[in-house]
This record gives C-alpha cells, structure tokens and sequence, in this order.
C-alpha cells in the first residue's frame, strides 16, 4: 500500500481547518505511529500519518477520525537520522 514518496504542493489556504488540526492532535500512539499535517499533491490539507514497520494500514483509529481530510500514510524506516556536514567540501 505504500508507494513512492508524494510531493506536497503549496497549501490551497493559508492556515490547516480547526477541525483537522484536532484530529491530529487527538491521535496518539508512539508504539505505532506519529502523525502530522501536510498538504496533498492537489494542496489540500491532509493528516501525514508515519508508521513503524510492520503496522498494518489503513490505522482504524485513523480512519476513524478523519471524516473527509485526506490521509497520507508514510512507512518510518526504522532508523535514526544521521546529522552529518551540509557542505563537507567548504568545512562545514
């Protein structure tokens, strides 16, 4: 179900609706999934929904929630992010 990385396009309205930014705020489960706003490849709001590896999507609590926003689950990769140097080659 998980597909290539989407592209976001510029928001359609400035600000997300209220009541999506309550959903969001209303779901939480660190053992399964983090969840945030973004914009679709069409610029709508939308939950970004990244889950751990191996958790089964659609979420039901999700899905649950979410009346007509759109959902775009990302799969986390299981590993931390590694800070390195933007610019090695100037000494940063």
């Amino acid at each position: 179900m998980f597909s290539s990385p989407y592209i976001p396009a510029p928001p359609l309205s400035p600000e997300p609706p209220p009541a999506l930014v309550q959903v969001a705020k209303s779901l939480k489960d660190y053992q399964q999934y983090q969840v945030g706003l973004t914009t679709t490849a069409e610029g709508e709001w939308a939950l970004l929904v990244r889950v751990k590896l191996g958790i089964a999507i659609p979420l039901p609590e999700v899905e649950s929630l979410r009346g007509n926003f759109p959902v775009i689950y990302e799969q986390d990769s299981g590993t931390i992010p590694e800070a390195r140097p933007a610019y090695p080659q100037l000494g940063e």
